[in-house]
């Protein structure tokens, strides 16, 4: 069983008809020419088309933000429920400017995905591995592949703690590193393992000792693709594996999964 978990078709409807009536906070993932964005929202209890869910956009959103969010447009979407995360792929159908902020009309998902919130709690590797990380930054409309690496100015790292959110990479003191713009993320956790690739804003960087850094990064997008929530489920098994080595624990069904995840 995947670390990411199919709900069940008869909760969908429950679950968002809750999530309208409690008006759950939500993050919006959005992808254009010039990036990914990640923008708060909260579902709203608006009268629309039953196909339809309705989310509102704070009128403390970024009006550059709000300008981008076209019809036809597509958006990952998270949520809390309980002891888990919820998500799904969307499109926008439609807009609507209110005195309390934007409604933003999106297409109802066929489906919701489940997470355990665990998978969100950072851990550090396993005492005594080592995870190198290459990193470059992703310019807005590139393609983006590992093959184009040469013309970057490629970064190494080494990891420091990751979840299925992000993770933090020590690095020689990068001076020049933007925050909040994009980078392009590969690691691998053994020789002949798959590697992640993945795309990640830089959200805080600490200098420490010896002119080095210590970078945030926060993943993006993997939520709005199905290639990227088999990534997703991924990550998610890499950081139980983490846990349980951590804690000295594992189960002979550890295993098998720990051989999926890597």
């Amino acid at each position: 069983m995947g670390a990411t978990q199919v709900m069940p078709s008869h909760l969908n409807d429950q679950v968002l008809a809750e999530s309208t009536q409690q008006q759950r906070r939500a993050v919006l993932t959005h992808h254009d020419a010039t990036g990914w964005r990640l923008i708060k929202a909260s579902f709203a209890d608006e009268a629309g088309p039953r196909q339809q869910v309705a989310l509102r956009l704070p009128p403390t959103t970024e009006p550059g933000d709000v300008s981008r969010l076209l019809p036809g447009a597509a958006l990952g979407v998270t949520f809390r429920l309980g002891h888990k995360k919820c998500l799904f792929a969307t499109v926008i159908e439609s807009s609507e400017s209110r005195a309390d902020g934007v409604i933003l009309f999106v297409r109802r998902p066929e489906q919701l995905q489940q997470l355990q919130r665990r998978a969100y709690e950072r851990v550090a590797p396993p005492p005594g591995s080592v995870i190198a990380v290459r990193f470059w930054r992703e310019e807005p409309g590139s393609e983006g592949g590992a093959a184009s690496q040469a013309s970057r100015n490629v970064r190494h790292g080494q990891l420091e703690d990751i979840s299925a959110g992000g993770m933090r990479i020590k690095a020689a003191d990068p001076q020049k590193m933007e925050l909040e713009k994009t980078y392009r993320c590969i690691f691998t956790t053994g020789p002949g393992k798959p590697a992640f690739v993945l795309e990640a804003l830089l959200r805080h960087r600490e200098t420490i000792d010896h002119g080095r850094a210590s970078l945030g990064f926060q993943f993006v997008g993997l939520e709005t693709t199905t290639e990227g929530r088999k990534v997703l489920d991924r990550l998610a098994r890499l950081v139980n594996h983490f846990h349980r080595s951590r804690q000295g624990r594992r189960r002979p069904n550890d295993r098998r999964q720990e051989r999926t995840a890597e």
